[in-house]
């Protein structure tokens, strides 16, 4: 089970960060800047919005998507065609690398890179819970 849950967080890291023992993800936020009251407002909100985007990519880079669909056909013609994902899981142990926040065309645009340790090879993770250990602590 261990294996196999490290084989899956390095399939979906980056390459460069996965040699280092460590998953990394983007997130992306957006909000229209005239919605909220002050600047200030607006950038913690699209932060925000980019770091449950992603913690959601780490979710699913460690426990998959449960992936649904639907076509309707009526008279030999698709009418509709819906596709849904969902991803449960618990992120423990994830922290931000980098932030920044740019504002373009009246929209304030957030990326987020975010981490979680696969083991304590990188400097950052030295001090920090691994997924290693958490399997371990299942276990």
């Amino acid at each position: 089970m261990q294996n196999l849950l490290l084989t899956i967080a390095l399939l979906g890291s980056s390459a460069a960060w996965a040699q280092q023992g460590m998953l990394t993800v983007s997130g992306f936020g957006t909000v229209d800047a005239a919605a909220f009251a002050t600047k200030s407002q607006g950038r913690m909100m699209a932060m925000r919005a980019a770091q449950v985007d992603g913690q959601r990519q780490l979710a699913e880079n460690i426990k998959g998507v449960e992936l649904t669909g639907g076509t309707t056909v009526e008279e030999y013609e698709v009418t509709s065609d819906l596709v849904a994902t969902r991803v449960r899981g618990l992120i423990k142990g994830a922290f931000v690398l980098e932030k920044t926040v740019n504002e373009e065309d009246d929209t304030l645009v957030a990326e987020i890179q975010m981490a979680i340790c696969l083991d304590n090879r990188a400097d950052v993770c030295k001090e920090r819970e691994t997924l290693q250990s958490i399997i371990a602590q299942i276990k």
